[in-house]
């Protein structure tokens, strides 16, 4: 049974620094360390396998700039974490995170309806963990994803 789609080109122009820290200037000072350009390095090149300009056109740097600013996110959320030589020196490190849906403080209460601006897909989960991947997910809907379709009968 052969199946037909459309090709992705997975080939993408180049992406440097500069162009993270122009839609990402919160972390320009970082980006001026070493822990930073070795993090940028690291991180680029996941993104560079995840996030293809033949998807999102003229987006692709922004695009480019969520996905890594997402993995940083999650790593500075794990630097913070407990950490130790022993198993009782890390405990806590591991707990689930989820998105607040309500707090109250006195009389004071807020709920924020994340339905209209996060994805809701079992795909987004791991996105949705930061606002820069619910953001990523958010500029992906804008855009037409190739699918693949199969075909069961005739001739190609």
């Amino acid at each position: 049974m052969p199946i037909i789609g459309i090709d992705l080109n997975r080939d993408n122009p180049t992406f440097e620094i500069t162009d993270f820290v122009f839609w990402m200037p919160q972390f320009k000072n970082y980006m001026q360390t070493e822990d930073g350009v070795m993090y940028f390095n690291k991180l680029q090149k996941i993104a560079n396998n995840k996030i293809f300009h033949s998807i999102y056109g003229s987006d692709w740097e922004l695009a480019m700039s969520y996905c890594i600013a997402h993995y940083l996110e999650l790593t500075a959320r794990q630097i913070q974490t407990p950490s130790g030589g022993t198993l009782a020196g890390i405990a806590g490190g591991g707990t689930h995170k989820g998105v607040l849906q309500g707090a109250s403080i006195g009389g004071f209460s807020k709920s924020i309806d994340f339905s209209k601006t996060m994805v809701d897909s079992d795909e987004a989960k791991f996105w949705n963990q930061t606002s820069y991947g619910s953001d990523l997910m958010s500029l992906l809907k804008t855009k037409a994803v190739p699918s693949i379709f199969v075909v069961t009968s005739g001739e190609l």
